[in-house]
């Protein structure tokens, strides 16, 4: 089994192997989610109106995020660490001071209590339904942007071509990006987690990849017709290399063929190229596979459904948490 890195604890975002969104850039301010289309990023709220809604409900929690789920409770990412004493701060300027946190024992959920009670137009619904093939997710963050510069591995048949771009630097500023349900898959660390991957077909698009700086972050999935919180984010894809020697890279990856992996410690392993890419992924955590938990903890949770595993029981990446 494959060591997994939540992307926290070390600045994160959304990027490949598994980083756990918690990498702490330097001092330039930066984009968040990478998405395709270019470096800049989505700094701006999305102009679709739900959620644009959703974009002011979603709270600054140190230099990662959360999300309201109650009067007096947030949920974040649990590999952050314990964040008890930090605020969460909203673009509207309001601020609560956390005086409580509960991690789940058996995912990389936390939730946060709070002083005082958020009004009730901050408190984001929870995802009940099932999850499909292709449904469409929007994910916020506040890791680093991407850079313009191309990885380039091997290609198929021969030659040569770009495989995605190196991460920048900095962190803290929100971002958004889409992308689409592939499967659910469970991490022996992080419980039930939302894997989709980073579609590229050569034009410019909004679809996201996590990098450090993105754990804690939402996702949310349409549930008869609103926009409700799905997933919390834990960690992306990365490290790749191009020799099977040395520390290698962080990069957004769309096709890690001609490239190689981190599969174990000190141990790259090489993905043959073929004719259509192998995007690399990112890795949310489920918010209905916790239901039960969530309800322990918050005295009016919303009604949730469990939510089974696929038959892909075990992340086969190496991971790194986004913290």
């Amino acid at each position: 089994m494959p060591l997994l890195f939540p992307v926290s604890k070390q600045p994160l975002a959304l990027a490949s192997s598994l980083v756990a969104c918690f990498l702490l850039g330097a001092a330039t301010p930066a984009r968040a989610v990478i998405i395709t289309r270019d470096a800049s990023g989505n700094t701006s709220a999305p102009t679709d109106p739900a959620l644009a809604t959703r974009w002011d409900q979603v709270g600054n929690f140190s230099a990662y995020m959360g999300t309201p789920i109650a009067s007096q409770y947030f949920l974040s990412a649990k590999h952050l660490g314990n964040l008890t004493g930090q605020s969460i701060t909203f673009p509207d300027s309001s601020s609560y001071v956390t005086t409580a946190s509960f991690f789940d024992p058996a995912s990389d959920l936390a939730i946060y209590q709070i002083s005082g009670t958020f009004p009730s137009d901050k408190i984001v619904p929870m995802y009940s339904g099932s999850f499909s093939s292709g449904q469409s997710m929007y994910v916020f963050g506040r890791g680093v942007p991407r850079t313009t510069t191309d990885v380039v591995g091997n290609a198929f048949p021969s030659g040569t071509e770009a495989k995605g771009w190196t991460w920048g630097s900095g962190t803290s500023s929100r971002s958004w990006g889409t992308n689409s349900f592939n499967q659910i898959i469970s991490d022996p660390t992080g419980g039930p987690q939302i894997a989709y991957d980073f579609d590229y077909n050569g034009t410019g698009t909004d679809e996201g990849i996590l990098s450090v700086g993105d754990s804690g972050g939402p996702v949310f999935m349409q549930e008869g017709g609103v926009w409700k919180l799905a997933g919390i984010n834990y960690a992306v894809q990365t490290p790749f290399n191009t020799t099977n020697t040395g520390s290698g890279f962080n990069a957004a990856i769309f096709d890690k063929g001609g490239l190689y992996s981190l599969t174990a410690p000190n141990t790259w392993t090489y993905t043959n190229p073929t004719p259509g890419n192998q995007p690399a992924f990112s890795f949310s955590s489920s918010v209905p596979a916790n239901s039960a938990w969530i309800a322990t903890i918050v005295p009016e949770p919303g009604t949730l459904t469990f939510v089974g595993l696929s038959a892909a029981a075990w992340l086969v990446y190496v991971r790194r948490r986004v913290a």
